[in-house]
């Protein structure tokens, strides 16, 4: 982002920089800046230029839902009074910056992601937008298409792993369409959880992914996401005892969701097509992620027995 941009969009909430601007990490699908003003610190998130005004203004709805219950940083109203602003063909919003202390243990992030899912029951935002998150059906079929359309060898071999996991180990169809849906934050990882020094606070940024969705497949997700392959068989077992039973303290889990998330997990997760790229360049060529997701599908199959007998032990 450059100043000029970022100074078109400060005008619009009567703000000016009072100093240089600093990119953050990530920015997977936006990008963000610190920048210093009059009024402190303050962070410009400008969105994916592919999401369109109705993407954007969920995304800054549930944001501002989260803030209001302390679980977000506040953004910012323009000076007429909307969550975003628009920079030629970029929406914009802006926040309070929270210089975070230290990353979350998987507990800490159950717990503050139990108090998010619970919030989020009360989250009606206005306006109508397609879900970020979307579950195939039937699981296979995306894959399928993919592979209709693409002739490198490659990635038809990794399309038919994926179309054999699902069939041994996936929910059928009439399975996935009996998950209820609720609101997620879509993206809950250790980098999405700010833990400030004080007072301790425990804030999620990013919601650019926000959807309806089932909620026992963003635990196991955010989960997989606090932790390293590799984990000895005993402590991963352990280590995901603990991790549900912290978000059970807070927003009980019930039998149903406990039976199913793990091949929820795992049907999700294997159904994904973002990792190939057919002829017509529908999707984006990521080799070292779809590596990254091969290892870690594989690893979790591996280990999908003992999650799946700790995800349905009864709680004390």
């Amino acid at each position: 982002m450059g100043t000029t941009e970022l100074s078109a969009c400060l005008r619009q909430y009567g703000l000016q920089a009072s100093g240089p601007a600093r990119l953050l990490p990530g920015g997977h699908v936006g990008q963000s800046a610190v920048l210093p003003t009059a009024q402190g610190l303050l962070v410009v998130k400008r969105f994916n230029r592919r999401y369109d005004p109705a993407r954007v203004q969920l995304a800054a709805q549930a944001h501002q839902h989260a803030s209001r219950a302390g679980l977000a940083p506040p953004l910012r109203l323009t000076q007429d009074d909307q969550w975003t602003a628009q920079v030629d063909d970029a929406t914009y919003t802006v926040a309070e910056y929270v210089d975070h202390a230290e990353r979350a243990g998987p507990a800490s992030f159950a717990s503050a992601l139990a108090a998010l899912h619970s919030h989020f029951d009360g989250f009606s935002p206005q306006g109508r937008c397609a879900d970020f998150l979307q579950l195939p059906d039937p699981p296979a079929a995306d894959l399928e298409r993919i592979r209709r359309q693409t002739h490198d060898a490659a990635s038809r071999e990794a399309i038919d792993w994926r179309i054999k996991i699902l069939a041994e180990f996936g929910l059928d169809a009439q399975s996935l369409a009996a998950v209820p849906r609720s609101w997620v934050h879509g993206d809950a990882r250790l980098d999405n959880l700010l833990i400030t020094r004080s007072p301790d606070r425990r804030l999620f940024i990013d919601f650019d992914q926000v959807s309806r969705f089932p909620r026992p497949y963003e635990i196991v997700r955010a989960f997989m996401a606090c932790i390293s392959p590799g984990l000895s068989a005993p402590l991963l077992g352990s280590t995901f005892r603990d991790y549900l039973n912290a978000y059970h303290a807070v927003a009980p889990i019930p039998a149903t969701d406990r039976a199913i998330m793990i091949d929820l997990y795992l049907t999700v997760q294997a159904a994904e097509t973002r990792t190939f790229t057919t002829p017509e360049g529908e999707i984006r060529g990521m080799p070292a992620f779809a590596a990254a997701r091969h290892q870690q599908l594989t690893w979790f199959i591996e280990h999908s027995g003992l999650l799946r007998g700790v995800a349905e032990e009864a709680q004390p």
